[in-house]
């Protein structure tokens, strides 16, 4: 899979030298609107961390395509690889003033599970479709392109300071990717 792709188990080192801090893109017409956050998200139960999870997937194409990382970091555990991955990228990205084209991405929660009484982490299993993706370069050169494609991920989020983080995202355990 592609260093950029929002698909859990990617590749999360993006080519060439390990990005630095860079300037936000200015969102234009071109570029992917913010999802709105889910009213849901207030609530401390299985719906807010569902809702808090479907926000943050449906959040990546944005944050690739602007770099506009702010929400996407404050949700990211610092145990996430995913997120890490993910915000490496962007990034990466902005440094190098590549972009990120398409990327749509739906997620539909598939099951809910019990909260687990020890770290209060509620993993929820989503089936993910993400549009087609071209990653150019300075110069728009397409240096990489990943077709649609449907996934299913295992989705761990947890509460720190009153909000929803998440604290993984992966392949779904029980999928055969």
């Amino acid at each position: 899979m592609s260093a950029c792709t929002g698909s859990p188990g990617a590749d999360p080192s993006p080519p060439g030298e390990p990005p630095s801090a860079a300037p936000v893109a200015s969102p234009s017409p071109s570029l992917p609107a913010k999802p709105e956050r889910p009213d849901a998200m207030k609530r401390e139960d299985a719906e807010g961390a569902a809702a808090a999870a479907e926000y943050f997937i449906e959040l990546y194409p944005y944050v690739m395509a602007t770099g506009d990382i702010e929400e996407f970091e404050a949700m990211s555990h610092r145990a996430c690889d995913y997120c890490t991955g993910a915000l490496e990228n962007a990034a990466w990205l902005q440094e190098t003033r590549g972009t990120f084209e398409g990327g749509f991405t739906d997620a539909v929660l598939a099951k809910t599970y019990q909260r687990d009484e020890l770290t209060g982490v509620i993993p929820l299993d989503f089936v993910t479709s993400q549009g087609e993706i071209s990653i150019r370069d300075e110069k728009r050169n397409e240096i990489d392109h990943v077709s649609t494609t449907e996934f299913q991920a295992r989705v761990e989020v947890g509460r720190r300071d009153g909000a929803w983080v998440i604290v993984e995202i992966a392949p779904d355990p029980g999928s055969d990717q």
